[in-house]
């Protein structure tokens, strides 16, 4: 098992937090197992906007949620997931 920390927008970052987003598309460049944890951290700015020079600030609200489901294939670009989660904690 282990933990990754992820950047999370804050737009996405909400909707887990409210259980209507119950999954994550990501690359999979960590190795991503069923188990594991991640640790969601909300930025201020989107991945687009750190990209055009905006610093990566954290926001105060952190979720961690377990791997109950990974799915690759299926049309996703190679290297490419969609991790289901069960959201275990909320930090705010």
């Amino acid at each position: 098992m282990k933990l990754h920390e992820l950047k999370t927008d804050s737009i996405l970052f909400d909707d887990v937090w409210a259980g209507n987003k119950t999954f994550e598309i990501r690359y999979n460049d960590r190795n991503f197992q069923v188990g594991d944890f991640l640790w969601l951290r909300k930025t201020m700015y989107s991945g687009k906007e750190m990209k055009q020079g905006r610093d990566l600030i954290y926001m105060n609200s952190e979720i961690t949620a377990k791997i109950t489901y990974i799915l690759t294939g299926y049309g996703l670009k190679n290297n490419w997931c969609i991790l289901g989660i069960d959201v275990i904690e909320r930090i705010k």
